[in-house]
């Protein structure tokens, strides 16, 4: 392989072989099936923004919350999910000493069960987040 000038980019040496079957290589996300069907599950009706948020905060209502999370390091515990303030996201209600916060979902780090935790992978999905 010829070597480069100098100021000149060193011509690569993976084939586009190479980048097809190399994960790493890929720059778009890994799909995940489950994660996909969820999400169509979910929003399979919705013919607008408005309605896909309707829908996945329909979904939160058989989520188990409470939960816990951190939001900037701080421990809360996730009461409920809701599409509150008129905002185009998800808002969960938290709780921290005692006070009640509104805070956007994807804000927050949240420790849930299993099922909870693909519901929030599906709306993560769903953002492109």
């Amino acid at each position: 392989m010829p070597t480069a000038r100098p100021g000149q980019a060193q011509p690569s040496r993976l084939t586009a072989t190479d980048k097809e079957t190399d994960p790493a290589m890929s720059r778009a996300p890994q799909a995940d099936p489950e994660i996909d069907s969820l999400t169509a599950e979910i929003t399979v009706d919705c013919y607008d923004e408005h309605e896909v948020l309707t829908a996945f905060e329909n979904a939160f209502y058989d989520a188990r919350l409470p939960c816990p999370g951190t939001v900037i390091g701080e421990d809360v515990e996730v009461l409920s999910v809701s599409t509150s303030n008129n905002r185009r996201e998800l808002i969960a209600t938290c709780q921290r000493a005692g006070r009640r916060h509104e805070i956007a979902l994807l804000d927050i780090d949240i420790h849930a069960d299993p099922p909870t935790s693909r519901l929030l992978a599906a709306y993560r999905h769903w953002v492109g987040d």
